[in-house]
């Protein structure tokens, strides 16, 4: 004898949350410096301005000498390594560790090609910040227009404000 059971649609949009929820979980939770974006380590702020790019990145823990930044074309590449924290002590028992450590690599390609020689670092209380002007053939240019028989007119070209 079969039973009846009487349809309940909350019941399915709760299975398909808590399948959402896993692939989540799967997906962003503390995947490792592999993806340091998702695992909200060297997170990144970036503006544009006419002189060129501002980039911060915050890199808590990190040593100025385990960061290695390359720079080709429009492409920044910011490379390291964040030392895991050892205790003084050998024998120790970990009560909770959360805290991260490994390799990391982040990757930004802006439109324009950087001026690789003007790139200016600064790193201070775990902040990086980087200027990286835009190359002199992207910024813009003031052009001259003139048709011979009215006053010559300045036309700026570049980003409009």
């Amino acid at each position: 004898m079969s039973m009846m059971m009487r349809h309940d649609p909350f019941r399915e949009a709760i299975s398909l949350r808590n399948a959402m929820d896993q692939l989540f979980e799967r997906s962003f939770v503390r995947s490792g410096l592999g993806q340091p974006s998702q695992a909200g380590f060297a997170l990144m702020d970036a503006y544009e301005n006419e002189q060129g790019y501002h980039i911060r990145v915050l890199l808590p823990g990190v040593k100025p000498e385990d960061i290695e930044l390359t720079v080709q074309d429009s492409t920044i590449t910011l490379k390291g390594i964040l030392q895991p924290w050892q205790p003084q002590e050998d024998k120790v028992n970990w009560l909770v560790q959360e805290s991260s450590s490994g390799k990391f690599e982040r990757t930004i390609t802006f439109a324009k090609t950087l001026h690789v020689d003007g790139i200016e670092t600064t790193y201070e209380q775990g902040v990086l910040n980087i200027f990286a002007p835009v190359a002199e053939e992207n910024r813009p240019r003031k052009i001259t227009v003139s048709n011979g028989t009215q006053p010559e007119k300045v036309v700026e070209t570049g980003p409009q404000a």
